[in-house]
């Protein structure tokens, strides 16, 4: 008896871990999708993508394919992008108005390296929408770029990689822990 109820409890609550937890996406790239795209949606969807790429990156994302119910200010049917817990788009319908934007060319790049991705939809829908496609990419930071960054990253010299920098100093001086270039004392 205590298997079959844990059995059924778990075939009961599994199809909505996704849309409470959300669906982890720890790749340097990939696609996500609208339930049943390139199909109509459903309605009552709330699905949620966490996006995750390594430090030293951002993600970049952007649409392939956009068709959402149209509603003022994105009310029924939309998208919202957050980075750093903050809303970057609110996005819905299939053409932009003065209450309501939909991606088109424009792409999207988090603050830090997640981006969380939430699809809701509302109770019903005038038409068949066929939801969306989009992808995302793991972008590296150019810690060396200093119209990116408001202070000098390093002292004398920034040296970027793939997924991070360092530093170094002119002949004559030597790199302290706080990345400040000092001069070599001659004893």
């Amino acid at each position: 008896m205590q298997q079959s109820l844990t059995m059924w409890l778990f075939l009961w609550v599994s199809p909505m871990l996704p849309a409470l937890f959300g669906f982890p996406l720890n790749e340097r790239f990939g696609e996500l999708q609208s339930p049943g795209f390139p199909t109509a949606y459903g309605d009552n969807i709330y699905q949620t993508w966490n996006i995750s790429v390594p430090s030293g990156f951002v993600i970049k994302l952007y649409f392939s394919h956009f068709s959402l119910e149209p509603s003022y200010r994105c009310e029924y049917d939309n998208i919202k992008i957050l980075t750093d817990g903050k809303q970057l788009a609110k996005l819905c319908g299939e053409t932009s108005t003065d209450t309501e934007e939909v991606p088109g060319d424009k792409r999207f790049y988090s603050t830090g390296n997640n981006m969380t991705v939430i699809f809701r939809t509302d109770y019903s829908n005038e038409k068949n929408y066929t939801g969306f496609a989009a992808h995302y990419a793991a972008i590296d930071i150019d810690e060396c770029d200093q119209t990116a960054f408001e202070e000098p990253t390093c002292d004398h010299y920034c040296h970027n990689y793939l997924g991070g920098y360092y530093c170094s100093c002119k002949p004559g001086y030597f790199l302290d822990s706080d990345k400040i270039c000092r001069v070599i004392r001659k004893v």
